[in-house]
């Protein structure tokens, strides 16, 4: 799938209907297994169920007696993937039959798969919901009709895979004695006939319902992962420091960072993502004691699932030194290796040895001709005991210049 770019995503869910019927009360249940994703996506329609204005079904047990009542209606999903994402949801209702609102709604709204024509296990869950709602002039039943939405897109309720979900909804009405949904009219491309309601056990005991749909509208698109604004390479000496930026993240595991002196790309180094964001990120990365030449660099960008893409590539130049010089070893102390970065001035005979207190040579570790530039050793010490060692550089350049310099280093087991 491809990544690096921003997803943006609108989700519309009208919501009603009305039979005499009703709702249980519940409690928020543990839900496992959900993965919610903030990410913004693109508007495609994919369910598109207006209100009718001609039924509706009731909720609430004061009402008529009975217990009460979850609603759930069903629709088709075609087009899905780990960035499809319901982000907001808008159905019609009212407050029945004293036309009094809640002075603080307590929706639950609840997303599943389906089970043989009925909802089935809970995908996600959204509990103790507000959401806003506003009159829409239409009276039904003798009371004012409400529109219903609830935001989502901070935290999207993610689609992975096509095929038939349920949305239940169930509202705790206080101020009056019961509340209803409004149905609407059955969407012959994307819509399922009919739907469902529990009486006595909410999402275990469902009760069909063919002859009524509820009005849903489902707007959604696929979303790419990442949105990298921004990727910069700097350099300060011989080492190359890389800062990115992303605007949104989703599924993200990471970042490989990959270099080219002019041939293949090479991996050098790994920085995790975020995961799943909308915040701005930002990282960097530096690759250390790089010999000069001009290197470009590109970022391979990793899902969970291990599909990858790749930003645009970016452009350095390490210079070469203008003298020669011997760093001091990293990390000091180092058990049992460490690294010996030098620089050369101009092309040169090099020999690198490491020796004991007593002046014994313990090692040999570069003794040919280099060329000029930055240069980096990796000295292991596995075989050599605790103790103060030194390194000593002696190089003949072809520019006549000699140079000798000694550091000490220290290894610790």
């Amino acid at each position: 799938m491809p990544k690096f770019f921003s997803v943006l995503f609108l989700v519309l869910f009208s919501f009603s209907t009305f039979a005499q019927s009703s709702l249980i009360d519940y409690g928020p249940a543990e839900i496992s297994g959900t993965s919610i994703v903030d990410a913004s996506l693109a508007p495609v329609v994919f369910l598109d169920q207006v209100p009718n204005g001609v039924n509706g079904f009731f909720a609430d047990s004061s009402f008529n007696g009975t217990n009460q009542q979850s609603i759930a209606d069903n629709f088709a999903v075609a087009v899905a993937g780990p960035t499809y994402g319901i982000t907001e949801i808008v159905f019609w209702g009212g407050y029945f039959p004293e036309n009094i609102p809640n002075p603080t709604d307590d929706f639950t709204i609840i997303l599943h798969s389906d089970a043989g024509g009925s909802p089935g296990p809970v995908i996600y869950a959204r509990y103790d919901l507000q959401g806003s709602r506003a009159t829409t002039g239409v009276v039904l039943f003798g009371v004012d009709e409400y529109v219903f939405t609830f935001d989502f897109s901070a935290s999207p309720m993610i689609i992975a895979s096509t095929g038939t979900y349920w949305i239940e909804i169930y509202n705790n009405s206080t101020a009056s004695s019961a509340f209803f949904w409004e149905t609407g009219n059955l969407d012959v491309t994307h819509g399922v006939a009919g739907n469902n309601f529990a009486v006595e056990t909410p999402g275990v005991t469902w009760l069909g319902n063919t002859g009524n749909d509820q009005a849903i509208q489902i707007n959604g698109d696929n979303a790419v992962p990442v949105e990298l604004v921004s990727f910069e390479a700097t350099t300060n000496g011989t080492n190359v420091n890389l800062n990115w930026a992303t605007a949104s993240e989703t599924n993200n595991q990471g970042f490989s960072i990959e270099r080219s002196s002019g041939a293949e790309f090479k991996a050098i180094g790994y920085v995790s993502g975020f995961g799943t964001t909308t915040e701005n990120k930002y990282y960097t990365f530096t690759d250390r004691e790089v010999t000069s030449g001009i290197y470009t660099y590109r970022l391979k960008q990793i899902d969970f699932d291990g599909t990858f893409e790749y930003s645009n590539v970016v452009e350095v130049e390490i210079l070469t030194p203008a003298e020669f010089n011997l760093a001091q070893n990293y990390p000091n102390p180092f058990n049992p290796s460490t690294k010996i970065t030098f620089r050369l001035a101009a092309d040169s005979k090099v020999s690198l040895k490491v020796f004991d207190v007593l002046g014994q040579e313990v090692m040999a570790l570069i003794n040919n001709e280099l060329t000029a530039g930055s240069h980096q050793v990796d000295f292991d010490a596995s075989s050599l005991n605790s103790g103060v060692y030194f390194y000593k550089i002696e190089a003949a350049g072809n520019n006549g210049t000699n140079f000798n310099d000694v550091k000490k280093m220290i290894l610790t087991k």
